[in-house]
């Protein structure tokens, strides 16, 4: 089989695993784990600055109460002024406690069990402010010392005044904020996943242009791929390419020059073979020695068309050999053919016919196309019985050039029919010395450079072998670009 034959659509294939998804499984995990990262600081950079917004009023509150209490002659006196509640109206879902605890550790108003021993005071009238627990719930206390300045006061002069709110209203609005923060985060994330995966696009899209072009060519064009416009990450992979492509143009080229050669240096002595076994033959004789020459005479003209033959397999082959393609019609030579086949097939007591459907114009190699006519015809007339009929015909139609060959042979099993287009292979029981099993592998060849197909039908009711090519009208073949 040839390899354009054996090329396809899925001659070359993707990684299973491709450049985006590798990036993807390389970026978006520790992408992730930094937005996890920032979303946690972003929620406790959210209740600090929270608890700083809200610890200015817990600290005008104590401050005001502060300022409210004083000491005469020994007594304490709190007046609890209403801004110190005022602060906290709004928020609905918090509850406030306070508690002036004089110098000795009783409480002189306010929750009994509020005590300073939790969080201790710091001296000099500052103020402190922490978290802590109060009756099973999270709450926000601080607290004060001020000085009194009485010497009646037994126990030091001092008065710790502590106040504390529960934190729904903080978490709630740190959460809001932080919620806040999350959606613009995840909206700049999206976007730059959108933007980097326009990027990746960007950045492949010479690689997918190369897959497009290499997928493009035909399995027989070893010219170099060009590297213009290929990123540099990607040019030592074509460096490599275009060797190995050289590599194999060469090892391609010196066979098909040795087939070339080979097929030249038989014919020369075939050709003197030939023509000694007829003047053999010419020559006074017994009956067995002329057939014994009859019989090298048919084998060294056999071996003459299968030299014939490889000669015409590389020529098909060869990409370098189809500068001939011109508009041609078909239907004409496929007559002046046939015609040439006519004294084979009276030899062999073969009825041979033409049988033309008007003009059959397309593009084409004519001494390529000459051959896939000749092989045909020559294999029809081969296999025929004498006394057998043999028709070539042509038809265009619906943009598409037929040629059809038919014989009243043997024909071809369908088990056999894909098989018979490699090279050298042979039906057993078919087929006598003058057979090379090259014919139909060169019929292939043709046809798919001039971009055709080949069927194998059976012959009119089903007697014989009918084998058809189409080609498609006024196209030009497959002829790889160089360069």
């Amino acid at each position: 089989m040839s390899p354009r034959a054996e090329a396809g659509p899925h001659a070359m294939q993707l990684p299973r695993h491709s450049l985006r998804r590798r990036i993807a499984v390389w970026l978006l995990p520790p992408l992730a784990l930094l937005v996890a990262i920032n979303a946690a600081l972003s929620y406790f950079s959210a209740l600090e600055a929270v608890n700083r917004a809200y610890d200015r009023s817990l600290g005008a509150s104590i401050k005001a109460i502060a300022e409210s209490t004083y000491s005469l002659e020994g007594t304490i006196v709190v007046n609890i002024p209403t801004t110190a509640f005022e602060i906290f109206s709004g928020d609905l879902q918090e509850r406030v406690f306070y508690a002036v605890v004089g110098p000795d550790g009783s409480v002189i108003t306010g929750y009994e069990d509020l005590l300073p021993a939790r969080v201790p005071a710091i001296e000099g009238g500052a103020l402190r402010i922490a978290d802590t627990v109060y009756h099973g719930q999270p709450v926000r206390l601080g607290l004060m010392k001020k000085r009194l300045y009485d010497p009646a006061l037994a126990n030091g002069d001092s008065a710790t005044i502590v106040f504390a709110e529960t934190t729904e209203s903080r978490v709630a609005l740190a959460r809001e904020l932080f919620l806040d923060s999350l959606r613009r985060q995840s909206l700049l994330v999206a976007l730059g996943i959108v933007l980097l995966l326009l990027a990746l696009g960007s950045a492949l899209r010479p690689l997918v242009a190369l897959r497009q072009q290499v997928l493009a060519r035909s399995p027989e064009d070893l010219t170099p791929i060009p590297a213009a416009g290929i990123p540099a990450e990607v040019k030592p992979l074509i460096d490599a390419i275009n060797r190995h492509t050289e590599r194999l143009s060469r090892l391609f080229g010196a066979r098909r020059r040795f087939l070339a050669d080979a097929a030249h240096q038989i014919r020369t002595p075939l050709a003197v073979l030939s023509t000694q076994a007829e003047v053999g033959l010419r020559q006074p004789q017994t009956e067995g020695t002329r057939e014994a020459f009859q019989a090298m005479l048919a084998t060294v003209r056999s071996t003459r068309r299968m030299a014939d033959q490889m000669l015409a397999l590389s020529q098909a082959e060869s990409a370098e050999l189809t500068h001939a393609v011109a508009p041609l019609d078909l239907a004409e030579l496929a007559r002046d053919t046939t015609a040439e086949l006519a004294p084979l097939a009276l030899r062999r007591d073969i009825d041979l016919a033409f049988e033309p459907s008007g003009a059959a114009a397309m593009r084409g190699d004519r001494p390529m196309l000459r051959e896939l006519i000749g092989n045909l015809v020559h294999n029809a007339i081969l296999y025929g019985p004498p006394g057998s009929e043999v028709v070539v015909a042509t038809s265009a139609d619906s943009g598409e050039l037929r040629l059809a060959v038919s014989d009243q042979g043997p024909g071809i099993p369908a088990e056999e029919r894909d098989k018979v287009f490699q090279r050298f292979y042979r039906i057993l029981g078919q087929g006598g010395p003058e057979g090379s099993g090259l014919g139909l592998a060169i019929v292939r060849e043709i046809a798919e450079f001039h971009r055709g197909t080949v069927r194998l039908l059976d012959g009119p009711g089903g007697l014989g072998l009918r084998v058809e090519v189409t080609f498609p009208a006024e196209q030009a073949p497959a002829v790889p670009e160089k360069g």
